[in-house]
């Protein structure tokens, strides 16, 4: 199978700056190590919206949410085109609202197949306008694909839930996957809106010591078995997901985290399954970072895949 990179240096939707700079920092990393990661894929680079954030924010409760129209739009095309050429698209971000555009993609190359969703994510980001405390959009992308929002503390303004809607009908319209559709790996910091979501809607949650428990092999054939039904799969990586003790290079750390070995062993087993379609390497900050310790450290668990996709 071919590989393609997408770059997709986004960072509208965080709190922090500097997720746009995820790719480079991975590039700098292959450099250093003299990795082939470049070498193994065409790549793509997406214009970016990032230039809003120096412009007023007419938007409390979804931070310039209107700069994610064209990008997400861009990047629903870009990996709709090449899933339909068979091709693998990796998606390099940006911070996890980009997840909006990859996920609208993947479902748009399908759009009367059932999509699974495994997010690999410290966090829910099932959150609305309506519910955000920050006004963040990585925290929402799962709550717009799933057309799941809530009614909560905010009163968001019509401008805001008109941009919303927008972004909820690009690929196709409807919802993109349904709640039982989705998995949550190492999931261990969401607020009360969120945990009310994936309790009502029965959503299967598998934590960090869940994996200890059962071993990340077993977590990976748990996890393909609940999304049997599901024709394709989009597996959305979030960095926030491993343990902070491997670096600080990402916006939003959470103690409890995945080590390195058991992020790779989820990815390689998620990716070896010819069902799924597209993946998501979400919010390296080095920014934030010490040494490009985070670019470093997802290096080492996306090299493994390239083998095993390219043999699929």
């Amino acid at each position: 199978m071919e590989l393609r990179l997408i770059e997709a240096a986004s960072e509208i939707g965080a709190g922090k700056r500097g997720a746009s700079m995820g790719m480079a920092a991975l590039r700098v990393a292959a450099w250093k190590l003299g990795s082939e990661l470049f070498g193994h894929a065409e790549e793509s680079i997406l214009r970016d919206e990032n230039d809003v954030l120096y412009e007023d924010d007419n938007s409390p409760n979804a931070h310039h949410i209107d700069g994610l129209i064209r990008f997400e739009s861009d990047l629903a095309y870009e990996v709709y085109r090449y899933v339909r050429n068979n091709t693998f698209p990796i998606v390099v971000g940006g911070d996890h609202s980009i997840a909006i555009g990859s996920v609208s993609g993947t479902k748009m190359a399908f759009p009367n197949e059932r999509l699974g969703v495994v997010w690999i994510d410290a966090h829910a980001d099932l959150h609305s306008p309506w519910t955000t405390p920050s006004g963040n959009v990585h925290g929402m992308p799962l709550a717009l694909l799933m057309h799941i929002e809530k009614k909560g503390r905010n009163r968001p303004r019509i401008f805001t839930m008109d941009v919303w809607d927008r972004l909820r009908k690009i690929g196709i319209g409807g919802p993109k996957l349904t709640p039982s559709d989705l998995v949550f790996i190492a999931l261990r910091d969401y607020e009360p809106e969120e945990r009310a979501i994936i309790e009502e809607h029965h959503i299967k949650v598998i934590t960090v010591e869940d994996l200890r428990r059962k071993g990340a092999d077993a977590v990976v054939r748990e996890t393909l078995a609940h999304l049997t039904a599901c024709e394709h799969i989009h597996v959305s990586f979030d960095v926030d997901s491993l343990d902070p003790s491997i670096s600080q290079g990402t916006g939003t750390p959470v103690p409890g985290g995945l080590m390195l070995d058991e992020a790779s062993t989820l990815l390689s087993g998620l990716c070896a399954d010819p069902r799924t379609v597209t993946l998501d390497v979400v919010e390296i900050n080095p920014a934030l970072d010490t040494g490009n310790a985070m670019a470093e450290a997802t290096l080492s668990i996306l090299e493994p895949l390239f083998p095993i996709l390219r043999a699929r």
